[in-house]
């Protein structure tokens, strides 16, 4: 067998492969006995016919096809573990020339990356620094959650703030365009509500009814592309049937107590203000990580075969199928409300598993020049670090010891973690991902006596950021 490799575009491989003269032969002498098992040859029994004699009753060229058949599969299986070929898709016969065999057939193979010069990439840091008033924001927004509506003292019309209770109908011309919808509840000023129908509803009193002819551009981007309303004129008729306002409960050690779970409303206050300090570091991080491989993908250039990107694409699709089992919706259900078919579902969803993949396999390859692995050792030691002083130590650690997808979850984990920590190293020339991040308080107190108090930290790459955000 001779076998020549070619390079081509969309990370394919030609390989045209010509099979010795003695392989075919003996590959043409085993189809002749396989097929001559069933031929009867006046004078000889059944499977006892001379081969030369076969071949002239029959013609070579019958038992030279069944013979290639075989050949071509086998001789393929070679040329690519010869040539260490690792094929991600199924291969395309191009050509075949029977005798002598010879034929050339495309193979999808893994790309060969070249991020570029990667260790050039520059990120600026992100401040996480808490900005006035921010705490006190979510206070209120807490407070508002937990207050019971009431009925308004005396008769008025709804306000900013205000629940209504409202019965819409939507026509299309006099034509009815949607059933009904009664007692549909929204928030004036923070429910998705319609502008035009919430001027509407403020015109009103509880009892009173008015309309609105509201307008949809065909190419208004709020709605789906398939929304039936898009380039059309709905009429709105809505009748207010009721009006509640928040009954603020106030801020004061009872309510810390009651929905805080703590003692006090400053010990409230705290909690919050930590917790959001953790989420504003870890979305600094992000936010520098995302840029970070934003410009990965100018300097990477390689081609990805279509056969990775119809998995990638199949992946999401059985995503997008388990969520909405989960949700009670069958897929058919689905694709009938958006009106698509399953392949246009698969056409919306290839442009973003095209990048993903795309960022996966670019993020791959640094982590393999760069060396970032997690072994067994590091892996225990992580489980040993989440389980350290929690109540149900030894039942976590045998969970972590047992269940091979947690093991393997926390494994990805950390090794996203160090590859995130190494190319902010990198694009931050050590200075790290956020300045004023949050520092949890052992942290803060062993620092104390090196660093002074307003010097900029970055401490979301850390372990014991994540643990103070549990």
């Amino acid at each position: 067998m001779n076998v020549t490799v070619e390079r081509i575009p969309e990370s394919q491989v030609r390989l045209e492969i010509v099979a010795d003269a003695a392989e075919q032969e003996q590959a043409i002498d085993k189809a002749i006995r396989k097929i001559s098992r069933d031929i009867a040859v006046p004078g000889f029994r059944k499977g006892k016919a001379p081969r030369s004699m076969i071949e002239r009753l029959y013609g070579r060229e019958a038992f030279v096809e069944e013979a290639n058949r075989d050949l071509i599969d086998e001789l393929f299986r070679k040329a690519i573990e010869q040539e260490e070929i690792v094929p991600v898709g199924d291969p395309e016969l191009d050509s075949v020339e029977s005798d002598p065999l010879s034929f050339v057939v495309r193979v999808p193979v893994y790309p060969v990356i070249e991020p570029g010069d990667y260790l050039s990439v520059r990120a600026d840091q992100v401040d996480a620094a808490l900005g006035e008033g921010e705490v006190d924001e979510l206070l209120a927004d807490m407070q508002r959650a937990e207050s019971p509506w009431v009925d308004p003292a005396k008769a008025r019309k709804p306000k900013e703030g205000d629940q209504v209770t409202v019965d819409i109908e939507i026509k299309e011309g006099d034509e009815e365009f949607q059933p009904l919808n009664e007692d549909a509840q929204f928030i004036i000023g923070e429910s998705n509500l319609l502008e035009e129908l919430r001027t509407v509803i403020e015109t009103l009193e509880p009892g009173g009814s008015g309309s609105a002819d509201i307008s949809f551009a065909e190419d208004d981007e709020r709605y789906r592309e398939d929304d039936p309303r898009r380039g059309k004129t709905m009429t709105y008729n809505v009748t207010l049937k009721g009006i509640k306002e928040r009954e603020l409960l106030p801020l004061d050690d009872e309510f810390a107590s009651t929905y805080g779970k703590v003692d006090t409303l400053e010990a409230l206050r705290e909690q919050m203000q930590n917790n959001l300090h953790v989420r504003k570091t870890r979305e600094a991080r992000t936010e520098v990580v995302n840029a970070i491989v934003e410009k990965l993908h100018e300097l990477a250039e390689f081609d990805i075969p279509a056969a990775m990107v119809d998995d990638a694409v199949n992946e999401r699709l059985n995503n997008v199928r388990q969520r909405l089992a989960y949700s009670g919706i069958p897929m058919e259900a689905y694709l009938r409300q958006s009106g698509q078919t399953e392949e246009d579902l698969k056409e919306e969803l290839r442009p973003q598993s095209t990048r993903d993949l795309r960022t996966s396999l670019i993020l791959r390859e640094i982590a393999s020049r760069e060396e970032i692995a997690v072994t067994d050792e590091d892996l225990d030691a992580e489980i040993e670090d989440l389980v350290s002083g929690a109540p149900e130590a030894e039942e976590m650690r045998e969970a972590y010891s047992a269940n091979a997808y947690l093991r393997s979850a926390l494994r990805n984990d950390l090794y996203d973690q160090r590859l995130t920590d190494r190319l902010i190293e990198i694009a931050t020339e050590g200075k790290g991902a956020v300045i004023n991040g949050f520092v949890p308080e052992a942290v803060d107190e062993a620092n104390e006596e090196d660093e002074d108090s307003s010097t900029s930290s970055s401490t979301s790459d850390s372990d014991e950021e994540d643990e103070a955000g549990d």
